[in-house]
């Protein structure tokens, strides 16, 4: 059974640095590179598209994009009400 594989997509001309994101991300799958002082994404699929990360960058340099395909959740047994 596979899982979500979410996109998180930093632009780094938009970052400042500031960590928020790093932060913000209490399933901790955003780590800091000191030396570069840029987020690194370093487990997406951990992801739970909580969207913290993207509501907190202060630049908007930072955004979540899931894959709603791949999730494990069975769709087709939705009942339409």
């Amino acid at each position: 059974m596979s899982r979500a594989m979410n996109r998180i997509i930093v632009n780094k001309d938009l970052c400042i640095g500031c960590q928020i994101c790093f932060k913000a991300c209490f399933i901790d799958i955003i780590k800091w590179d000191k030396e570069n002082r840029k987020p690194i994404i370093k487990y997406p699929e951990e992801c739970v598209q909580c969207g913290f990360c993207e509501l907190n960058c202060p630049k908007g340099a930072i955004k979540v994009e899931p894959d709603y395909d791949a999730y494990v959740f069975p769709r087709e047994h939705i009942c339409d009400m």
